[in-house]
């Protein structure tokens, strides 16, 4: 690594809080004492991506942040309940909602489990799963790439806040979803028409699990809304979460609707 890269490494805030490309380019001028030109900082910046050391954002004045090492970060209590039903949602994800979305026999679906993903600090900025979908038409150039992101939650964890949650996490996304733990007749029913009223106001999609031993048990409440995210955030956002093979996949798809 060079020392332009190293230095990157060492300024980024270790709780993975992003900086601005401007602000770190000033940090560095002032950690070594000279300008910085901007085609040394970019080429620093693209090897630490490229090496997975660095995660970024694009928009805005683009920003970068530090990827957590693998297994820093035990899950707290609360993440644990969840992290239990993190392997019906996948099994749901890649069987019955991707079924329903009536991809093409050549359409592409990647299920991501991006819950360790991305920064470590930021408010709302990591969702559970991020399902990306892409077809090519018949007679219209160009693949239709939608991109979902959803956010689970146990029975208890279920509440306007993680309605609000979800939302947040259309700043990266097309369609953002809520997938709620709610057996039939457990107390927390009483919140559902309350969450469910959130979720039709924020065009946020709701998705109740009621049955953790079958994934088929989801039941789709409320479809999400398409939000108008701008192509570059969702860009860097399946950049900085998406692994290397889900990313190739992706590459070659879109790649051979402009050939």
């Amino acid at each position: 690594m060079s020392d332009l890269a190293a230095r990157i490494v060492t300024l980024l805030p270790g709780d993975g809080t992003p900086v601005l490309n401007r602000v770190m380019r000033v940090m560095l001028a002032r950690e070594l004492e000279r300008p910085v030109p901007p085609e040394a900082y970019f080429a620093a910046r693209d090897c630490l991506f490229a090496a997975r050391r660095i995660g970024r954002l694009r928009g805005q004045g683009g920003r970068i942040f530090l990827m957590p090492a693998e297994g820093a970060q035990p899950p707290a209590p609360a993440r644990r309940a969840e992290a239990a039903l993190m392997p019906v949602l996948r099994a749901y994800l890649e069987g019955g909602f991707r079924k329903g979305l009536d991809l093409p026999p050549d359409g592409l679906c990647l299920v991501e489990d991006t819950s360790t993903k991305g920064p470590l600090k930021g408010q709302w900025a990591r969702p559970d799963f991020v399902l990306v979908s892409a077809m090519r038409f018949r007679l219209l150039p160009g693949a239709q790439v939608d991109v979902h992101g959803f956010e689970l939650k146990t029975e208890s964890g279920g509440s306007v806040q993680a309605v609000h949650e979800a939302l947040a996490q259309t700043r990266f996304t097309h369609f953002g979803h809520l997938v709620w733990h709610l057996p039939e007749g457990a107390r927390a029913e009483a919140r559902l028409a309350e969450v469910r009223d959130q979720c039709t106001d924020h065009g946020i999609g709701l998705i109740r699990l009621r049955d953790p031993g079958d994934p088929e048990a989801c039941e789709i409440l409320l479809d999400p809304v398409r939000k108008t995210t701008p192509p570059a955030v969702i860009d860097g956002f399946l950049e900085s979460r998406l692994g290397p093979e889900s990313r190739a996949r992706l590459e070659r798809m879109v790649a051979e609707t402009r050939a």
